[in-house]
């Protein structure tokens, strides 16, 4: 029934009833909201809400129509179905996270603060996604500083909830991002330990593979351009190829090898590296951001046939964990 009504939503959408699709979504969330319990917008709230169900796929329903309204509607129209999704899903910190980065979009830095705010209070030492997030808005900002205070806190809480045992994907790009912070910071051997620390993180085998990739390249762009370990950087470079021959997603790695190369007055290594490049922008297109979602590609079987119709290129991934 859920994924009826957002395929129906979607669908008129796609043929530009834009009226129709948003009915379909206002009738859908009022009939879910008025089982739960939970109050119209300006209205007293209830005694008692129905607490929402493990794994309600009525977030996806929210998620569409905020997406929905971002695209097609006003400020206000989306601002206030983030508000009833929040309302909705009070524990779930991705809907805030989404909600922050609507608000960062407008100018509303401080109302996106706030929801960030909001979100790590909600993942407390469960998740380290919220904080790397919100320390990667505050970076985008230039608040190093308060950046890294995002991401210490972030990493004393899921240390202190696992005895300083837990290794997961998240937890080492949460590390990653603050290795990248104290760079900034100019505190070089303190972005060392982190790297290394992030690198620690990531379990052995194929699984982890993509991120050893990103963050060996890291590590390599930080021994050539803060190092000046020309020897080190190319030896960090040729182990992320072997993780992956394009870990960043773009040529990046190649360049970075052309100039290692030249600094070591290596000239033909300089234009292999260069040729390689060359290629790479020709078979993918320049800069084609990453994005480990990507890697999913049987998601894309899963598609309805009007998705390409309506789902409109993220610009926002340029400020991914891995970028530094």
């Amino acid at each position: 029934q859920i994924i009826c009504r957002v395929g129906l939503a979607q669908l008129e959408e796609s043929e530009g009833n834009l009226d129709v699709a948003r009915k379909i979504y206002i009738e859908a969330v009022s009939i879910y909201e008025r089982n739960r319990g939970i109050a119209k917008v300006g209205t007293s709230p209830n005694k008692y809400v129905k607490p929402a169900k493990i794994g309600d796929k009525w977030t996806n329903v929210y998620k569409s129509w905020t997406r929905f309204e971002e695209q097609y509607g006003s400020y206000h129209d989306a601002n206030n179905v983030y508000s009833r999704a929040a309302s909705a899903f009070p524990m779930d910190w991705e809907i805030l996270v989404r909600w922050a980065k609507f608000q960062f979009k407008h100018g509303r830095e401080d109302r996106a603060r706030n929801l960030f705010e909001l979100a790590c209070d909600r993942a407390s030492s469960k998740d380290a996604r919220p904080y790397r997030q919100y320390a990667e808005f505050e970076m985008a900002a230039g608040n190093y500083r308060r950046a890294r205070s995002i991401l210490f806190l972030g990493a004393q809480s899921l240390s202190e909830s696992s005895n300083g045992s837990r290794q997961d994907e998240e937890f080492a790009r949460l590390y990653h991002t603050w290795a990248i912070v104290e760079w900034h910071l100019q505190n070089l051997d303190r972005a060392e330990f982190l790297f290394d620390h992030s690198l620690r993180q990531i379990g052995s085998g194929s699984d982890g593979s993509e991120n050893r990739a990103i963050v060996l390249y890291s590590i390599a762009r930080f021994l050539f351009y803060a190092r000046n370990d020309c020897t080190l950087a190319q030896h960090c470079i040729a182990l992320s190829l072997t993780e992956n021959v394009n870990p960043a997603g773009d040529a990046g790695v190649w360049k970075l090898w052309a100039k290692v190369a030249d600094s070591m007055s290596n000239e033909v290594l300089k234009s292999q590296c260069i040729s390689q490049a060359e290629d790479f922008k020709k078979k993918d297109g320049p800069n084609r951001s990453f994005d480990v979602n990507d890697l999913a590609m049987n998601q894309l079987l899963r598609r309805a046939p009007w998705q390409h119709k309506i789902m409109v290129s993220s610009k926002s991934k340029n400020d991914s964990w891995y970028r530094g």
